[in-house]
This record gives structure tokens, sequence and C-alpha cells, in this order.
């Protein structure tokens, strides 16, 4: 249940300029393990598609 709170804020977290500290590496590689997933981008609006690049 988790997942579905944290990831659409780490999925615009570049879209609104925020730069997560080194420290955060783990967190960041958790994001796109997460964001990779199929039913993840089937999910996004298109709006949200075009936040990340």
């Amino acid at each position: 249940m988790l997942d579905v709170a944290v990831t659409p804020l780490l999925w615009r977290l570049g879209h609104y300029g925020i730069e997560l500290p080194n420290q955060a590496a783990p967190i960041l590689k958790y994001a796109e393990r997460l964001f990779s997933r199929p039913l993840y981008a089937d999910a996004m609006t298109p709006s949200e598609k075009v936040m990340r690049k």
C-alpha cells in the first residue's frame, strides 16, 4: 500500500525541481523499479507521463 502513496510523489520530484541527496540513492533505485512496471505506466495520465523524460 505504501507504493501507491509514495510512488506518485517520487515520480514528480524532478518535475518540481526537487533533488534528493546522495544518501537517497536506494530510494531512487526503488522508485525506478516501480516506474518500470508496465501496470504503473498504463495507469498514468498523459500529463503524468510528460513529467519525466
